[in-house]
């Protein structure tokens, strides 16, 4: 009897036994899992791995330890209950959890007839749209026209635009209307009177009226 109550208490020891469980937490593949969470069944303690993956947290022979972490399946540790010692170490596998969505398609009307009559509808142009348009059209006109281009200048043009497109794949292109230098000739061209309506007087006239008028002085004061 005395030998059974003996046993009895060291296996009460036992189970209040603590360990200390160190580990790391990666994927399938080998990589981290940063911030995973740890929690404890049978003492009711949480725990998390650090930037590295690496976790510490106090448990018992038998325990239960949920690992749990975004983008992963949930993960269940069991701690075996003849583990020796006061420090076990183990490695947590994480494996990731992909969810797939169908497509969603989200669109400013609410019925597909509110869409249709959207799309048949005929909208005004609005005269201040249509004037940029047009205006644009000019600048890009006369760019075009004062560029001549040399062999060199066509191969420099060429290798341009393939490298913009490189640059650009896989993504929106490239917004000529952000081209500084485009709008310092843009700027330079309105100043010198491109989009002007009427024809440009010009000051050199002016100046030989002056010089006439000084020569007649001139006369009559001879």
């Amino acid at each position: 009897m005395l030998a059974g109550i003996t046993a009895g208490v060291s296996a009460q020891e036992q189970d209040k036994r603590f360990i200390q469980i160190d580990g790391l937490t990666a994927d399938e593949n080998g990589y981290i899992v940063p911030d995973v969470s740890i929690y404890s069944k049978h003492l009711r303690r949480g725990a998390a791995s650090d930037r590295r993956g690496i976790f510490s947290i106090i448990s018992i022979p038998g325990d239960t330890i949920f690992f749990s972490a975004i983008g992963y399946k949930s993960t269940i540790l069991t701690v075996p209950e003849t583990v020796s010692g006061t420090h076990f170490i183990t490695d947590v596998l994480m494996v990731t959890d992909t969810i797939l969505i169908g497509e969603v398609l989200v669109l400013p009307w609410k019925t597909y007839s509110e869409f249709k009559r959207a799309v048949l509808e005929n909208k005004p142009v609005d005269p201040l749209m249509e004037n940029m348009e047009y205006n644009l059209a000019l600048v890009e006109q006369q760019i075009w026209s004062d560029m001549r281009a040399t062999p060199g200048e066509s191969y420099r043009y060429v290798m341009q635009q393939m490298s913009d497109n490189l640059y650009t794949r896989g993504q929106l292109p490239a917004n000529n209307l952000l081209n500084p230098f485009a709008w310092q000739k843009f700027a330079r061209e309105v100043k010198n009177g491109l989009l002007k309506n009427e024809p440009d007087k010009s000051s050199k006239p002016s100046k030989t009226k002056k010089s006439k008028n000084k020569s007649r002085k001139k006369k009559k004061g001879d």
